[in-house]
């Protein structure tokens, strides 16, 4: 009986423990709004409206679509830097490390990961990353070791990725950008220069001939592929080749002046023609930033309407929603939190603060009916136990003493039948 009384008693409260975490969870969902994130250090589009974009916020990836988001399991013990995705094939996920000179390839949407070291004695960790779809080629950044370039053999090949190539720098990489079109145009940027690859990343070069220091960098997989640089001064530029450069037209307001620095750059990776550019600007003779404006080109950078004001803030990097025109996130130097413009607020969203405000929701609601039935019942059987135990002994003890009342038969006495 005690056996049975504990081993019903232990499924019951698994039975309540199970009730109660459902309850919670469906309480706190794993998702959350990319606003919710708080120090978004790395940033890669969906390459395909309504796939899956990922960011990197404070050392955690998270991948999202549709402006919901929720935590990918990046592997163990590594510090999360840089992210991209393979155009050709979204389910392609490639990560850089903060903390070692190493990249990360899954071919499951972030299921599972496959480490792919740097051949270095070099101690850094990795600050940017560039993948060619077309050419299957890797570019990887670095805070100490320059440019890696890496040929990716797919799930299928032996060794799944080599590497083939390196540009040693003296300044950590800021930005890598590169073409999936075909044309292999790849280009790094570091604080005080620009270099354009070569026979497909296996040589490089400085790019001398740019009007002003280059600020930012994208490129457009357009046909051919457009080069986007941004500069402090001069707005932004554009080349088909990355060796002549033209005027893209005036990204903000009165840039001419040599007052505007062009803070970030951003293609919509499903509409080329569509680029976003985030400029601050400073008053003459002083270095404190006075202003900032979040600008819209939809032909290409002919022409560019102001999307946003920003009071206070200056825009630091931008983050477009692949295939809404018009809606992207903009992180400041004040904060790494993302701030919408003209993004609406996703439905998933607004359903759950409906459901917060309206109190439980039904799969909260059944979870405590399953608790407080398991509790019920525990109850109910620990009463019948102790019932039950009372009544097989008490009848006992009273036959006990009813046999010992009866007075004894003396044998002598009895007659023979």
């Amino acid at each position: 009986m005690i056996i049975r009384f504990l081993l019903t008693g232990a499924t019951l409260l698994l039975l309540t423990l199970v009730a109660s975490v459902g309850a919670a969870a469906s309480a706190e969902p794993n998702w959350v709004p990319l606003t919710a994130l708080e120090n978004v250090r790395a940033y890669a589009a969906a390459s395909r409206v309504d796939g899956r974009s990922y960011a990197v916020d404070g050392g955690r990836l998270y991948g999202g679509s549709g402006g919901v988001w929720e935590l990918a399991a990046a592997p163990p013990g590594v510090v999360v830097n840089a992210v991209t995705v393979d155009r050709a094939d979204p389910d392609t996920v490639f990560i850089g490390a903060a903390n070692k000179l190493s990249v990360y390839v899954s071919r499951n949407a972030g299921k599972r990961w496959a480490e792919v070291p740097m051949d270095t004695a070099a101690i850094g960790g990795v600050t940017a990353l560039a993948f060619d779809a077309a050419n299957r080629l890797l570019y990887v950044g670095t805070d100490s070791d320059g440019v890696y370039r890496l040929r990716d053999l797919g799930a299928g090949g032996k060794g799944g990725m080599i590497a083939s190539g390196h540009l040693l720098l003296e300044e950590p990489v800021q930005e890598i950008a590169a073409d999936s079109t075909g044309a292999g145009l790849a280009f790094v940027r570091t604080l005080k220069k620009l270099y354009r690859s070569e026979a497909f990343g296996l040589r490089w070069v400085a790019v001398d001939s740019l009007p002003a220091l280059p600020t930012a960098l994208d490129i457009a997989d357009t046909t051919p592929p457009t080069v986007f640089v941004g500069t402090a001064g001069a707005g932004v530029v554009v080349s088909r080749d990355g060796v002549t450069w033209r005027s893209s037209g005036q990204a903000t307001q009165d840039n001419i002046d040599g007052r505007f620095a062009i803070s970030d750059l951003a293609v919509d990776a499903a509409q080329p023609e569509v680029v976003y550019a985030g400029s601050v600007r400073t008053d003459s003779g002083d270095l404190q930033l006075t202003s900032s404006r979040v600008a819209m080109s939809t032909d290409g950078g002919a022409h560019w309407s102001t999307l946003a004001e920003l009071d206070d803030l200056h825009t630091a990097e931008l983050l477009p929603v692949t295939g809404s025109t018009g809606a992207v996130y903009v992180l400041t130097t004040a904060s790494r939190r993302p701030l919408a413009v003209g993004v609406e607020t996703p439905a998933k969203v607004r359903e759950s603060a409906e459901r917060s405000a309206s109190g439980l929701s039904a799969t909260q609601l059944l979870a405590w009916i399953l608790a407080g039935n398991a509790s019920a019942a525990f109850a109910i059987f620990v009463f019948s136990e102790f019932r039950g135990g009372r009544r097989r002994i008490h009848p006992g003890l009273q036959t006990s003493r009813r046999r010992t009342a009866v007075p004894p038969v003396e044998l002598g006495t009895l007659q023979p039948g």
